[in-house]
């Protein structure tokens, strides 16, 4: 038993590694001389208890630490290429349990931001989502930001038009101070952005536009950061732009902000927006006192702004401006009225409209459908059709004929006569009918008449234009005998 005992007590135990020696981030590595690049075995790290959540809100497990104090403002990028797994690399300023977020990486999507002079920042690499990695490659650079990164450095546009490829964003950073727009789409706080400025020598509609979606244009007027004020912004998922009125003398601020849906090939363009065009067109050529007209205004070359419009319909009735585009009107008394538009875009521009509208009430209709009221099979009649018209010579009014068969309706015939307007004078349409062997066996016979107008008038009171005969009696045809007797 004592020599199991003595034997147990010398066995050798198991080796373990010590946690790399940046495993705390009181022992966090320093970064020096630029550019840095360096690997870690993480295989052995640990977490602290005050370590911060990483950059998708998981604990920090496996953390190292290194920090950098800045010897002057600049744009660097930091990278984890190369690492095992799904590194998370969190950039943090602030002390140890007052860690402030500036950004994160991870393989594959490097991280710019921008440091500045004599600040303390902390990189923190931990695991992410797919577990624990050994090793973790880091790197840190120092990049060159575009020549218009600041606000005070604006590329000055010349004249127009003008057009500017989309820059690195990877380079270019935000000044504190800086303005952002949270009405456009896919922006947020704090995204890099480059700078632009124009003075107009004349007062102008300026057209900016994003081609190939991309980065949000915002539009400022201002002397300084804290001073601007925003006059709009170009959506990324408006391909035709917006036009901003610039006035002659003034300095305008154009800020060109990262966003989600920045392409690398998108291109800002400046010119001179073109004359703002509105075209109106109505319905129907002809109406009536008893109908609604409606006209519909089209814009082009609107740019994605509001449109005001004012309708004058040419009876004295005219509407206050709108972004309506379009408007139904009723007008009292016959007549050919001119209604024009008046459009002002959002930027000052305006285009004027005009189309004539005709009205003109036509009203015919059937005053009396004269049918026999009996007949034999074989024996002709005649069934005459009166039409009323008070208001215009009505040329090319037809009246049909129908009858009723086994199929319904069926015409008999039409006939196309000119009825003058006249009080109480009416036309009248004469037909004629030979009663069927079929008309016999029914016994009876219904007749239909319809009047209409041709095109393009329109019958503005139609519940006259058509007529249904009491029925026909129909005898059978009378035999020889019958007609010596009669």
């Amino acid at each position: 038993m004592v020599a199991a005992v003595a034997l147990g007590m010398i066995t050798p135990g198991v080796a373990h590694a010590a946690p790399p020696a940046n495993d705390d981030f009181d022992a966090s590595t320093p970064i020096a001389a630029l550019p840095f690049v360096t690997q870690v075995d993480r295989t052995e790290a640990t977490r602290a208890l005050d370590d911060p959540a990483n950059c998708v809100q998981r604990p920090a497990e496996g953390s190292v630490w290194f920090h950098r104090t800045a010897t002057e403002d600049g744009i660097f990028r930091v990278s984890t290429d190369g690492s095992d797994l799904d590194v998370k690399l969190t950039v943090l300023s602030g002390t140890r349990g007052d860690l402030r977020s500036v950004g994160c990486s991870s393989p594959g999507t490097p991280f710019s931001f921008r440091m500045t002079a004599g600040q303390t920042y902390y990189f923190m690499a931990s695991d992410g989502y797919n577990g624990r990695g050994a090793t973790l490659a880091l790197s840190l650079q120092q990049l060159t930001p575009p020549a218009n990164d600041n606000f005070a450095d604006a590329q000055q546009v010349t004249s127009l038009p003008f057009s500017a490829p989309q820059p690195d964003f990877a380079t270019a950073s935000a000044e504190p101070d800086e303005p952002w727009t949270p009405a456009c789409p896919g922006v947020r706080e704090g995204t890099p952005t480059v700078w632009y400025s124009y003075t107009p020598t004349t007062t102008q509609s300026v057209h900016g536009q994003v081609l190939n979606s991309g980065p949000v244009l915002g539009v400022y007027e201002g002397s300084s950061l804290s001073g601007l004020r925003t006059l709009g912004c170009v959506n990324p998922s408006y391909n035709n732009g917006k036009a901003f009125r610039f006035v002659a003398g003034t300095t305008y601020r154009l800020q060109l902000q990262y966003s989600f849906y920045s392409a690398n090939t998108a291109t800002l363009r400046l010119s001179e927006a073109a004359p703002l065009q509105t075209s109106l067109s109505r319905s129907y050529d002809e109406r009536s006192i008893f109908d609604n007209i409606t006209l519909s205004v089209y814009h082009q070359n609107h740019y994605d702004q509001p449109v005001m419009t004012e309708w004058d319909f040419g009876d004295g009735t005219v509407l206050p401006p709108s972004t309506d585009t379009s408007k139904t009107h009723r007008y009292s008394s016959d007549g050919t009225y001119t209604v024009t538009v008046r459009s002002t875009s959002e930027d000052g521009r305006t285009a004027t409209s005009s189309t004539p509208v005709v009205v003109k009430t036509h009203d015919v209709g059937i005053a009396k459908l004269g049918t026999p009221s009996s007949a034999r099979a074989g024996e002709q009649k005649a069934i005459n059709v009166r039409v009323s018209n008070t208001r215009y010579l009505e040329k090319g009014t037809t009246v049909t004929l129908y009858k009723w068969g086994e199929f319904g309706w069926q015409s008999i015939g039409s006939l196309s006569l000119d009825v003058p307007a006249h009080p109480t004078r009416k036309v009248t349409f004469p037909f004629s009918y030979t009663f069927t062997a079929e008309d016999a066996i029914r016994g009876k016979q219904n007749f239909r008449a319809t009047v209409s107008l041709p095109y393009p008038a329109r019958d503005a009171l139609p519940l006259d234009n058509e007529a249904i005969s009491t029925a026909t009696t129909v005898l059978p045809a009378a035999t020889a005998g019958s007609a010596t007797a009669n």
